[in-house]
């Protein structure tokens, strides 16, 4: 039996460390010719084109590892269906659950090695390669965000802004409802623009209307300041820019702690933060799910193997990413959880091979 799952196992990883290099190579290609024109105009080094390349090289990786190991199984099971081979195995008193359990091993080694591969080597290659791109291609990344509602409990305040400038650090639009202690609205400000002062460490707004109550009489007082500041409005320009994209790249530690606390001050935006957070983890069992697919499904392949197995490859990968994509989409939109997300592809494919096996029959089970 070892001799068996030597083989079978060693055939998959044979065909996939082929395709894999075949399809980086395609992933990297394209991101060059993306690029090539900006490259061209900016008179970008050859070496310098070369280290963009490598930089991406682990990111073109996570993308196909997936596909690779799919292709390899449904191609190394179709053989052995062709070749009569599984005949030979089954004879020999392996069941189907003898054959597929070293590759269902096999995908989750392959789990573990893409998120140590995401964590250790992608994220801090991205960030270079940004980094990179900027300084040659003159691209500029803006943190720029617009209809920004953040609370801060402690402080006892509300504050919004119809736009946020990264690079002057400045809102503008802003209102900001001051509460008391049992809830009740005790004062509002607003205010054209505010700008942060680093010194003070605070937000001061310039201009600035100010509502107050009384909650005695009920009144409502205005009075106009050229110049608003309270110690309580701390909050760090950091939690109103856009950070869709550090979600992504910084640390996991750093990316749950940045989750707990805007869970409290924005949660609009900790819901879409939380979907590529979850994405980030779950993503990562795409291999297992994909070699459990080639395990899955019937191979009635007796000709042309090769063409049929990427037909194959091709329309499960596809329905799989198109079924993540509109979950995802349900999930950026409220109506599922970022869980579900990602779940839910996961749950459909699989579906539709153990419907496609059942439809041909369960054999040496």
């Amino acid at each position: 039996m070892k001799v068996v799952h030597k083989l079978i196992v060693g055939s998959i990883i044979k065909t996939a460390a082929v395709t894999f290099g075949l399809c980086i190579l395609m992933l990297v290609s394209v991101q060059l010719f993306a690029n090539l024109d900006g490259f061209l105009k900016n008179n970008v080094p050859f070496m310098t084109i070369l280290r963009s390349a490598v930089l991406f090289t682990p990111t073109a990786a996570l993308y196909a590892l997936a596909p690779s190991l799919l292709f390899s199984a449904t191609f190394t099971f179709s053989q052995l269906t062709a070749n009569n081979e599984l005949i030979c195995l089954y004879n020999a008193t392996l069941s189907n659950r003898d054959i597929i359990a070293p590759v269902l091993i096999l995908g989750v080694a392959c789990c573990f090695f893409q998120f140590a591969l995401q964590e250790e080597v992608a994220i801090p290659a991205q960030k270079r390669q940004a980094a990179l791109e900027e300084s040659t291609l003159g691209l500029s990344s803006t943190r720029d965000n617009r209809n920004i509602t953040l609370s801060d409990h402690e402080g006892g305040y509300v504050i919004h802004a119809r736009q946020y400038n990264d690079i002057a650090k400045r809102l503008s639009h802003v209102s900001v409802i001051f509460l008391a202690s049992d809830g009740s609205i005790r004062e509002r400000v607003d205010a054209p623009s505010a700008q942060w002062d680093e010194k003070l460490g605070r937000w001061t707004l310039q201009n600035a209307s100010v509502a107050s109550i009384d909650p005695a009489s009920m009144t409502v007082k205005m009075n106009e300041q050229e110049l608003f500041s309270d110690g309580r409005l701390s909050m760090r320009p950091e939690l109103f820019r856009d950070n869709s994209d550090d979600i992504k790249t910084m640390s996991l530690p750093m990316a749950a702690n940045f989750l707990s606390r805007m869970r409290y001050l924005d949660n609009e935006q900790w819901k879409q933060y939380r979907i590529d957070y979850v994405q980030r983890l779950l993503g990562c069992l795409t291999p297992f799910v994909m070699l459990f697919i080639a395990c899955t499904i019937s191979y009635r392949f007796k000709k042309n193997v090769l063409l049929l197995t990427i037909i194959l490859s091709i329309s499960i990968a596809v329905v799989y990413y198109v079924t993540q994509m509109l979950s995802l989409l349900l999930a950026r939109q409220g109506v599922i959880s970022a869980v579900w997300g990602m779940v839910i592809p996961m749950i459909v494919i699989v579906c539709i091979a153990v419907l496609q096996r059942m439809a041909f029959g369960w054999t040496h089970g």
